[in-house]
């Protein structure tokens, strides 16, 4: 079973998109079925009684699905996997989305730096805590895969030819943003980049790690023909996905799990 950890502004919609695609019904955006304390990762038990609505369940994607935490299979083999960006992008983006698309316009990036919850997200979604060397120590004990925004098409090759041959590749880009203005601004203010870099230490230390030496050993994995695999995946991929499969996930997504979710947390027991 694929365990998709996705970290914010890092293109994890599309990769949603594209497990729905591939597995239709038998994938889940999942949740934690209480909603107290608000920040819950999804946990064992919360798999658990999942499995009871998705007996077949192929794969789970979600926001509140982390590396820190062992989800336990019943003897399904678990491969987790996630998308690394660039830190100070992603934090740069982060902050633009809150302010674009959450409509907080009287936001101010001097004060939203200094909360705990931008900070170094990329790691504490896999670590837990902003501790490179514990974040290292969980995606080399449970062989986390971890894919390049900033290469995304040559990581989703490299992860359906190394692990998860049956996973459909063909997408097109989802949540995009259409204007990065903000971003870029806080990029080139030397000011402002710097409290960027400061916020995000682990985080920068961490990206280092997977760009320098755990991406390239799976470059080298996968073969020689890599470069040449990619430009004639990027000339024939099909820029679309599997509608019907895409309807399938919503309907089970919306019809059962979330309204069987809704009364758990009412506590109705449904499952």
């Amino acid at each position: 079973m694929l365990v998709f950890i996705h970290i914010n502004k890092t293109a994890g919609r599309t990769v949603r998109y594209m497990l729905r695609s591939t597995f239709g019904p038998h994938h889940c955006e999942a949740e934690p079925w209480q909603t107290l304390p608000k920040d819950k990762p999804f946990s064992n038990n919360d798999l658990q009684r999942l499995r009871k609505l998705y007996p077949h369940l192929e794969s789970i994607a979600g926001h509140r699905i982390t590396g820190h935490v062992d989800l336990q299979a019943n003897g399904s083999e678990l491969q987790y996997f996630t998308f690394m960006r660039d830190p100070l992008k992603t934090c740069a983006s982060r902050f633009q989305y809150n302010v674009q698309y959450r409509g907080k316009k009287d936001l101010v990036f001097e004060e939203w730096i200094q909360l705990e919850w931008p900070r170094n997200s990329q790691t504490k979604m896999i670590a837990g805590v902003a501790d490179v060397d514990e974040a290292i120590r969980m995606i080399r004990a449970k062989e986390i895969f971890v894919g390049l925004t900033e290469r995304f098409d040559e990581s989703m090759l490299l992860f359906k030819a190394l692990i998860a041959e049956q996973l459909n590749i063909s997408y097109q880009r989802v949540n995009e943003a259409r204007n990065n203005t903000i971003a870029q601004s806080l990029l080139a203010n030397e000011r402002t980049r710097q409290m960027l870099i400061e916020a995000n230490q682990a985080d920068l230390k961490l990206y280092h790690f997977v760009t320098q030496e755990l991406y390239p050993a799976r470059q080298r994995e996968y073969g020689p023909s890599l470069a040449e695999d990619v430009a004639h995946y990027q000339q024939g991929r099909n820029h679309s996905f599997n509608y019907r499969n895409l309807t399938l996930s919503r309907l089970k997504q919306y019809v059962l799990y979330k309204p069987l979710l809704y009364l758990h947390r009412k506590g109705v027991k449904v499952v």
